[in-house]
């Protein structure tokens, strides 16, 4: 229910021109908040092992630190979320709803949270070096930029 909202939520701001300085800083950061911590919780419930809860939490300082960083170098940065980006959010997400449904015993998908689980982590992977690499090139095409 928090990801369907969060897509409305961001639906209704774009389609309504309800974008803000304050909502383009809180949205991202309350969604990573919420995933970090439902990968938290299925880490200390024993259902995600220790190496993805990692890599979630270092993707996500990586884009919150080079969004810092780039802020601070770049005029006028606006953070623009990548396709892959979104895919790995959706992954993450979906992947998180198949674990908690199966721990809740609402569905038997055992047979497809180990493969999900893997392509997540692919995904979450390359999104993290596709966005330091977008950060790389805004930072040193900026003027007196060398990230």
């Amino acid at each position: 229910m928090a990801a369907v909202s969060d897509v409305l939520d961001g639906w209704i701001a774009k389609r309504f021109n309800g974008c803000s300085r304050v909502g383009a800083i809180l949205d991202p950061a309350a969604d990573k908040i919420f995933a970090a911590s439902v990968f938290f919780a299925l880490w200390a419930a024993g259902t995600v092992p220790s190496w993805f809860l990692a890599l979630v939490l270092v993707r996500d300082a990586i884009l919150v630190v080079g969004s810092f960083i780039l802020r601070q170098r770049v005029d006028g940065f606006r953070v623009e979320p990548l396709v892959i980006g979104k895919l790995c959010t959706f992954l993450q997400l979906l992947f998180a709803g198949f674990m908690l449904g199966q721990m809740a015993g609402i569905a038997e998908v055992g047979w497809i949270v180990g493969p999900l689980m893997l392509v997540a982590a692919a995904v979450t992977l390359v999104s993290a070096v596709a966005y330091v690499g977008m950060g790389v090139r805004i930072g040193t095409a900026a003027p007196g930029g060398s990230a």
